[in-house]
């Protein structure tokens, strides 16, 4: 399940969208992450105190069964810069994570298939 967040900002039905089509790639590379919740939050600091560009921030919370909590947080002066950091770096950090479990698990596989024929 994907949840979308705006903060310091207007709900923007083209910046939905956007992520949307992101976190749906990502979900298709990686399958697993269908069983698991998906909130993205995206931010906007505008000082009024000194002139000068916009910072987007988009800011991203995995849970679920297989991977436990996963946190990451992209900023950018432009909104899509900010995404495409944001899903890139997610996933490095996701097949990281898979390939530890998949590990774990072959290593906990492995020692109990030893135990058994001993």
């Amino acid at each position: 399940m994907v949840k979308i967040i705006f903060k310091n900002m207007e709900s923007s039905q083209l910046a939905r969208g956007e992520l949307e089509d992101r976190v749906l790639y990502l979900i298709k590379k990686y399958p697993q992450l269908k069983s698991h919740q998906i909130t993205l939050t995206v931010e906007m600091e505008n000082s009024p105190l000194q002139a000068g560009p916009d910072l987007f921030s988009v800011s991203s919370i995995i849970s679920g069964p297989s991977i436990k909590r996963l946190k990451m947080k992209k900023s950018s002066h432009n909104f899509y810069l900010a995404v495409a950091g944001l899903i890139d770096s997610l996933k490095l950090l996701i097949s990281d994570e898979l390939d530890r479990l998949n590990k774990s698990t072959k290593r906990l596989s492995y020692s109990t298939k030893k135990e058994f024929y001993e």
